[in-house]
């Protein structure tokens, strides 16, 4: 399926396949007929078996009441883009990574699960380049598969037990769609980077196989979650939101994939592309330089070196960027 099939509201750049249409709706279910549990003694609202059906160049959730935190996203991308697990980098962008990792190390650096061979793996599969090279070999191949979670990470006292299951791609009438599994997703500390970061994994994949087939469209991005829910500390919020209008969407399309492939002995290995380290060294620079800016614009034209983002809504001083230094 692909998002240009679906309806649009002709009034305004809102169109129902755009992530706040979907989280909006979503929110309407769970104050309508969502259940209340406490996994771990917290208070949460939630549903199991949701679906969102995301148009993948508008994965930004952004809403008046609590606005999009593009410093903290650009702080995630360009940790997972360095692959690595310390959480001494992200540190400098939120402090929730210390809550769940004693260690210091964690699980859930996405890009060290998909841009490094799995943890779990003993024979050094790069969760990547098997999709790209299943669907180069296969472009009807139903084994496009990258995983993330693992019985690796089962072990007693794991708080970072990681929340994505698999990612699987697949071509079908002339368009590349993608899938994300989650066995559990908070919308506010979860899908909110979660969906950038996956839209950022399929537009590069996308580019990636339009070099071997070039009337290959992008199609739909279904972010699919057994149990998708928001804690107590975020009930108001959630009134909040849907006590607002949907604004318009924002357009997060990318001028470079953050990845490439090139093939050795006929296997197609995966390279980070020169603009994806630099933008890694440009985030490093501003780190080390301290102490980081809070600028909306400021990060917005940091990551303008990866994507083209359109910069259609106001920041006023009412608005909420973050919730202290807690983004997740």
């Amino acid at each position: 399926m692909s998002y240009v099939e679906s309806g649009t509201d002709e009034e305004s750049n809102v169109h129902f396949n755009h992530i706040n249409v979907q989280v909006f709706q979503l929110l309407e279910d769970l104050e309508a007929a969502g259940q209340v549990s406490t996994p771990r003694g917290l208070k949460t609202r939630e549903a199991n078996l949701a679906t969102l059906e995301i148009d993948p160049l508008y994965p930004v959730i952004d809403f008046a009441p609590r606005r999009f935190n593009w410093k903290y996203f650009a702080g995630e991308l360009a940790w997972y883009l360095k692959a690595d697990t310390s959480i001494d980098f992200i540190n400098n962008f939120s402090t929730f990574w210390k809550d769940i990792t004693p260690s210091g190390h964690a699980n859930s650096n996405y890009g060290s699960l998909l841009f490094k061979p799995h943890p779990s793996s003993n024979e050094a599969v790069n969760q990547l380049e098997w999709v790209y090279n299943s669907l180069v070999k296969d472009p009807n191949t139903r084994q496009a598969v990258a995983f993330f979670n693992a019985p690796y990470f089962q072990y007693p006292g794991n708080k970072d037990f990681v929340c994505t299951m698999y990612i699987n791609f697949w071509i079908r009438k002339g368009y590349l769609d993608m899938k994300v599994q989650m066995r559990s997703n908070d919308i506010f500390f979860g899908l909110t980077y979660d969906a950038p970061w996956f839209s950022s994994i399929m537009q590069s994949m996308y580019l990636n196989l339009r070099e071997v087939y070039p009337d290959l469209k992008l199609g739909m991005y279904y972010h699919c979650a057994d149990n998708i829910h928001y804690y107590e500390r975020h009930f108001d919020l959630a009134n909040d939101i849907l006590s607002s209008k949907v604004d318009d969407s924002i357009k997060l399309e990318m001028i470079h994939p953050l990845f490439r492939f090139e093939e050795w002995d006929g296997y197609h290995k995966l390279i980070i592309n020169e603009e994806a380290i630099s933008f890694v060294k440009i985030v490093d620079d501003i780190v080390d330089d301290g102490p980081l800016p809070k600028e909306k614009k400021y990060w917005k034209s940091t990551l303008g070196y990866l994507y083209e983002i359109s910069d259609d809504i106001p920041v006023t001083n009412n608005t909420v960027e973050n919730e202290s230094n807690n983004i997740k």
